[in-house]
């Protein structure tokens, strides 16, 4: 928006960045133009682009700025207003073209590839959090990883209301084939596609609590190799009227900018249930901002909500052109259980079992383990498998000391 309103010559923009120094370069890098720091004591010069950095309380004739500019066919930026107001245009915060920061990862490190996958754990930075992102990482790891990147932002990353970063590391994680599959055919659109109607959108994961929703999200962030976000909806809400809603779209914003990223929305039929009682309309008008966004946005943001009942859902919220796809989630048959458990079991290399050993401890969890209710054959929830097999690798411990 800011390159478009500097190529039609409006005379005050309004803009906002977190990154004052570099912002002659940014400008420059989007328009091709070179700005200068407007001095009000000198006269502006036709055609050129000025800069101006707000500070708190300062007061500018700007009806009187807006005639002098239009007059002399030239722009005033003012940066970071406290209030955005007539006559200026708002355009929003600056965004930091992709080849400048990848430029910026270039010096840093002298593989051009390696810059490049780097930028994976820098998206939606400034050139000035990737230099400090950058140096934090070197400093704790002695090494440049996204996977090192990421940490970094998470550790760093300002709390927000209903928006927080989540570790996508797991000790164990199996996916479904299903699953598997998803990552295999999208993961270069994703990353690396330049055709927005081929870039995946999101996924929605449907089924029994403990099958593995959530951590499907953490395994697909993973995958990917970048961040992973938890926008819990009815943690944004408030009992101040409109601050909700407000919450909801910086939330929204926000995590625009961390893009490439994996942003999971949690058991969205708690929030959003077609039974649900909605007296004062705030959930009517977040869902509507929701699914706005969920159709129009254009960052690489991939959606991951997760519901135990998609049933109970407005259909509106996963159609196509907001989610790519549904994937059931029912937990485990028999044979994949025991497979599941076997290969847990091998996560924990001190625990020296004869073969005989292994195979009754897989028998004594799948005994033992809490199967899905009402499931034919029967079922079993990861989460279930997990924490029994835990609890008899603990009794056995507990033997040989």
């Amino acid at each position: 928006m800011l390159s478009m309103a500097i190529k039609a010559q409006l005379p005050i923009i309004a803009v906002s960045t977190r990154d004052v120094m570099n912002l002659h370069e940014v400008v420059h890098e989007l328009t091709k133009r070179t700005p200068v720091a407007w001095n009000p004591k000198v006269p502006v010069d036709t055609g050129k682009v000025y800069t101006h950095i707000s500070v708190p309380k300062q007061e500018l004739p700007l009806l009187e700025l807006y005639a002098t500019f239009v007059k002399a066919e030239c722009t005033l930026i003012i940066v970071n207003p406290t209030q955005v107001k007539e006559p200026m245009f708002n355009a929003g915060e600056v965004p930091v073209p992709r080849k400048l920061l990848s430029k910026f990862m270039s010096q840093v490190v002298e593989d051009s590839k390696k810059a490049e996958t780097l930028l994976r754990g820098l998206g939606g930075c400034t050139i000035k959090e990737a230099a400090e992102f950058a140096r934090l990482t070197m400093a704790r790891d002695a090494s440049l990883t996204v996977d090192g990147l990421m940490e970094t932002r998470r550790s760093s990353f300002m709390g927000a209301n209903g928006l927080t970063p989540v570790d996508s590391k797991q000790s164990f994680y199996d996916p479904p084939d299903a699953l598997v599959g998803w990552v295999k055919r999208e993961r270069q659109f994703f990353l690396t596609g330049t055709d927005p109607r081929l870039i995946p959108r999101g996924l929605l994961f449907d089924g029994p609590p403990g099958t593995g929703k959530t951590s499907g999200a953490k395994w697909l962030a993973e995958q990917l190799g970048v961040p992973l976000y938890r926008m819990d909806i009815g943690g944004t809400k408030s009992k101040w009227v409109g601050e909700s809603e407000a919450q909801m779209l910086t939330n929204l914003a926000r995590v625009d900018h961390e893009a490439p990223a994996v942003a999971l929305f949690d058991e969205v039929e708690k929030v959003f249930s077609t039974t649900g009682n909605d007296a004062s309309g705030t959930t009517t008008t977040m869902l509507s901002q929701l699914l706005w966004w969920l159709a129009e946005r254009r960052s690489r943001v991939l959606v991951v909500m997760t519901t135990n009942n998609a049933k109970a859902l407005p259909r509106e919220l996963y159609r196509e052109g907001r989610v790519d796809e549904v994937l059931w989630m029912n937990g485990l048959d028999l044979e994949k259980s025991r497979a599941f458990v076997e290969r847990l079991v091998l996560t924990f290399p001190t625990l020296k079992l004869s073969s005989d050993s292994k195979t009754a401890l897989v028998d004594s969890v799948l005994k033992d383990a809490t199967v899905i209710p009402n499931t034919k054959p029967v079922m079993w929830a990861q989460s279930a498998l997990t924490k029994a097999t835990y609890t008899k690798i603990k009794k056995i411990s507990n033997k040989g000391a």
